[in-house]
């Protein structure tokens, strides 16, 4: 998988320039921001979902449930996990696992579980929050509980040019081009090649998309329903 080495080396080789090696640092990361609210198939959890394991324990209701990543508790801060993740942007769906089945947690909101938990109450999981990469669960784990979490997730920051992420690679070309684009247009200030730089990121970005759409349809006639 290239890195964020090859990334600069090559947006170097694109602009004909050496003198603008700070520019082009800075730029990456907004570049990648521009984008990865966008879901494409590589910042989609469908194919490695994030997995955490709950366990029994916790508090009494108003006393403050601890945080943490697999301990005792209500809330779990889903940490970044095998270099591939840093947090999630949506979560679709949470799975839980009970002995021979993997069944699905339903979705609810913060305060209805706020709510719910005047009642102290254990259990297998049966609902789910989440806000800004914290989820919580309802009722209080009876037991250990595996989950796999699915959803559109962001990709771990790129800070030393041996770091690697789905930017890197799948989404190499749109992160070149759009820092093209910003680069021409400051510091070095040419319309024409702002213009030129737009257009082959927009073919990279309609490109994604399109492979996006194809990875995501299931190969199956569906009837219409007019």
């Amino acid at each position: 998988m290239p890195n964020l080495g090859d990334l600069k080396a090559k947006i170097v080789q694109d602009l004909r320039r050496t003198n603008l090696t700070a520019e082009i640092a800075d730029a990456i990361p907004d570049a990648i921001r521009d984008h990865e609210t966008e879901r494409f198939w590589f910042n989609d959890t469908a194919p490695q979902p994030y997995t955490i394991t709950i366990t029994p324990g916790g508090g009494a209701p108003g006393t403050g449930f601890p945080v943490n990543t697999g301990a005792q508790g209500d809330t779990y801060f889903l940490a970044p996990q095998g270099g591939w993740f840093q947090e999630f942007i949506k979560i679709d769906l949470v799975r839980a696992f009970q002995p021979g089945v993997w069944y699905t947690v339903k979705e609810d909101s913060w305060k209805k579980i706020e709510f719910l938990y005047s009642t102290l109450s254990n259990g297998q999981p049966s609902r789910w929050a989440w806000n800004n990469n914290y989820l919580r669960i309802y009722p209080l784990p009876s037991q250990a509980y595996p989950l796999r979490i699915f959803g559109h997730f962001r990709a771990p920051p790129l800070v030393n040019d041996i770091d690697k992420n789905i930017w890197t690679d799948q989404g190499r070309n749109l992160i070149r081009y759009t820092v093209l684009k910003r680069l021409y247009s400051y510091p070095i200030r040419d319309a024409t090649q702002v213009a030129n730089a737009e257009q082959a990121g927009l073919r990279a970005l309609d490109y994604l998309r399109r492979e996006t759409d194809r990875r995501s349809r299931s190969g199956r006639m569906q009837a219409y329903y007019g």
